[in-house]
């Protein structure tokens, strides 16, 4: 058998060679986790109640995190992720040094930006597309609809361009009425509907009655009640209930005009007095009658056992006695109706003395002479 001795001494070399380096890297990696263990020790060293490190020991940990693999099993002093957010710390500031001077979208030329706000102030109907294509057909000047709106001079209400429901009834509300009904239920069962018509601009109780069978002609009635000696709103604002005779949509008679009930129609031509029908799922259309049932609610009728309608009825005429005359409202910080002794201005000294409502549910408070 022959020996090639040219290659076992080759091979020989080469794995000696391997050797030597794999105890050099050893050698070296030892020398560096001694050298961290070591600044870690130096660092317990000046702690007072924890660890005190200083910049360059941070500087030291970001700098072994980024070239030596091993440098977590060798840390100590903090957390991995405290090292790694040091890093990003760096970095954060490091951009932010060089971004300094180059934050945000660079300024267009001020003549533009007086261009821009002069259109916007003398048009304030315009939105940026039609400031846009003006300076660019007309001017020459052209910059995208985002920049314009960014100098266009600010508006309370943009999307305001009419009367709002709000304001009109609070322009309106000493002409305007509204009426709604609540239902409740007698220990047997028996349904029985309270109808309520408001002043909206007092939130005074015109008039209240209740009923087992209401219906349009029953209605009718109790609004020619409400309206006595000719005493008739200019407006009555109802829901789309269906007692109201409903008639789907908008028809109209032989003069023109156009109804969605036939309430409507009879407000119109008997009493006139134009009706106006809340919008389909909208309840606060009608808000200030609807908290006052919710009230009414809430203060008396669910506070008893209803034996009868006519149990219904006197409840109903004495707390709406009682929030006419002698409940101050939130809503207008006064007395819908006062009493004449509450018109007064009241008295400095007197004994509190207190008026039961409702067997005692409410009180009124008033000064004893």
């Amino acid at each position: 058998m022959r020996v090639d001795l040219p290659m076992i001494v080759l091979r020989f070399c080469r794995d000696l060679f391997r050797a030597l380096i794999r105890s050099l890297a050893n050698r070296a990696d030892i020398a560096i986790e001694n050298a961290t263990l070591r600044q870690q020790l130096a660092a317990y060293q000046r702690r007072e109640a924890r660890p005190a490190l200083r910049p360059q020991d941070r500087v030291l940990w970001r700098w072994l995190s980024k070239f030596w693999p091993r440098w977590q099993q060798c840390l100590v002093v903090v957390k991995p992720s405290t090292v790694i957010g040091w890093h990003r710390w760096a970095w954060r500031k490091l951009w932010g040094w060089k971004s300094r001077r180059k934050r945000g979208r660079p300024a267009i030329d001020p003549r533009h930006i007086a261009m821009i706000r002069r259109i916007s102030q003398d048009h304030p109907e315009w939105g940026e597309d039609k400031i846009a294509h003006e300076l660019f057909v007309k001017l020459g000047v052209n910059h995208s609809t985002s920049t314009i709106r960014k100098y266009m001079v600010r508006r309370l209400n943009p999307e305001d361009k009419s009367q709002r429901w709000l304001t009109f009834v609070t322009n309106h509300a000493k002409d305007m009425f509204a009426c709604d009904f609540a239902v409740q239920f007698t220990a047997t069962f028996r349904v029985v509907y309270v109808f309520v018509v408001m002043e909206l601009g007092s939130r005074r109780i015109v008039h209240s009655n209740v009923t087992t069978q209401p219906s349009i002609d029953w209605v009718k009635q109790q609004i020619r009640e409400a309206t006595p000696w000719g005493e008739t709103p200019r407006w009555l604002i109802h829901d789309n209930d269906a007692i109201y005779g409903q008639v789907g949509r908008k028809r109209g008679d032989a003069t023109g005009r156009h109804y969605r009930c036939h309430l409507d129609q009879w407000l119109d031509k008997v009493m006139g007095i134009e009706g106006i029908p809340t919008p389909y799922a909208a309840p606060q259309a009608n808000a200030r009658c609807e908290r006052f049932i919710r009230t009414l609610r809430e203060e008396a009728l669910d506070h008893f056992i209803f034996l009868g309608v006519e149990h219904v009825r006197r409840v109903v005429a004495r707390y709406v006695e009682y929030y006419n005359r002698s409940r101050p409202s939130q809503a207008t910080h006064a007395i819908p109706e006062p009493w004449p002794e509450l018109r007064e201005t009241p008295a400095d000294e007197g004994e509190l003395v207190a008026l039961p409502i409702l067997g005692g549910l409410h009180h009124d408070y008033r000064r004893a002479a």
